[in-house]
């Protein structure tokens, strides 16, 4: 383990959990509001998972003049998510537009076991992070491994909780490192956390990075 996966630089980042409920403003999970691209190897239209309403003023950082919601999205029923992908935002966040896929895999989910192509939507809320979420020694890194799909299913800006630090972070297109945004994990318990689906799609953490300059993001995984 890297001693930089945890330490005391951790409580310097602000971090949220997401979670379902009603909050003032139109955070939310699922559904099909933006127009997002089709999955080349499922052929079904990729999963919108968390979207931001970037009115929200604790996402200041993610602000741009292009962007008034950031989604997050993926095919969470085949091998593309197990390779780095790599989408262009535009239409104020609307659109999705996939610029590169590295995934070569042609596995694709039992019919029995897929998510559904359109996510059931429900609101979601931005708390805080609770000092356990913050792995800033290598116990409290570990309690955070075990809350992260337990307790709830996305991390929101802070600190990721990386088993590996991850080697490339370069915008393609202007080659500026790209900002760690989210992690999302699976519901360990079948409607445990997200009450509308039974949000599994495998043992892994997809990560989300964002170029604010280009409106692109990037996302990558680590199994669990």
């Amino acid at each position: 383990m890297t001693i930089e996966l945890y330490g005391a630089h951790c409580n310097e980042r602000k971090g949220y959990r997401v979670i379902e409920g009603r909050g003032s403003y139109n955070h939310y999970f699922g559904g099909q509001d933006c127009n997002l691209p089709v999955c080349k190897l499922c052929g079904e239209k990729m999963h919108q998972i968390p979207c931001f309403d970037l009115k929200d003023g604790r996402l200041a950082e993610l602000k741009s003049n292009e962007l008034n919601i950031l989604p997050f999205v993926s095919c969470l029923n085949c091998a593309m998510v197990w390779e780095p992908q790599y989408f262009q935002l535009s239409d104020g966040g609307k659109t999705v537009q996939i610029i590169k896929q590295q995934n070569t895999e042609e596995w694709i989910m039992e019919e029995e076991d897929k998510l559904q192509a359109s996510l059931p939507k429900t609101t979601v809320k931005l708390i805080n992070m609770k000092n356990e979420d913050i792995p800033t020694d290598e116990d409290s890194y570990w309690e955070a491994f075990d809350l992260f799909g337990s307790e709830y299913v996305c991390r929101l800006l802070g600190v990721p909780l990386y088993d590996d630090l991850p080697k490339d972070l370069a915008c393609p297109t202007c080659a500026k490192e790209m900002k760690y945004v989210a992690t999302i994990t699976q519901d360990i318990e079948e409607r445990g956390l997200i009450s509308v689906v039974d949000f599994q799609f495998g043992e892994m953490n997809i990560y989300y990075y964002l170029c604010i300059d280009c409106l692109i993001i990037k996302t990558e995984i680590q199994n669990t």
